[in-house]
């Protein structure tokens, strides 16, 4: 049985950090569907991106993989990609495999956003 994400919605915080909310599972099935919102924002200058994984109740490998394979993109051009209000279960599977090593994880959107924020007052600072 095909399964759909429940909901994908991309919104501005500011101009400079997008929030991507997506629901349901991200597999082999759906994970195109992510892969070309980001690809998108990425295309438009967006390189500051939360996706909020409140409503995912799994992730596949090709869904973590879509995530892994745009970090380096992002990265290279001062951005960051931030995984936000994960259930326990995909959490799990996040810890498992290490991924903090990849990407922070943060309990809520907003805590991803500033952090964002914090980065971007350093940098000011730093000038």
């Amino acid at each position: 049985m095909k399964q759909e994400p429940s909901a994908l919605e991309s919104s501005n915080t500011n101009d400079e950090i997008k929030v991507i909310r997506v629901g349901g599972y991200i597999d082999i099935t759906t994970a195109d569907e992510i892969e070309k919102v980001l690809k998108s924002l990425i295309s438009a200058g967006c390189y500051n991106i939360v996706i909020d994984l409140e409503n995912v109740d799994y992730i596949s490998s090709a869904g973590w993989g879509i995530f892994i394979s745009q970090i380096k993109e992002i990265r290279d051009n001062g951005g960051d990609l931030k995984l936000a209000r994960m259930k326990p279960e995909v959490y799990e599977v996040f810890d498992v495999l290490e991924f903090f090593w990849i990407f922070k994880a943060y309990d809520s959107v907003d805590e991803a956003i500033e952090d964002f924020n914090s980065q971007t007052d350093e940098y000011s600072q730093a000038e």
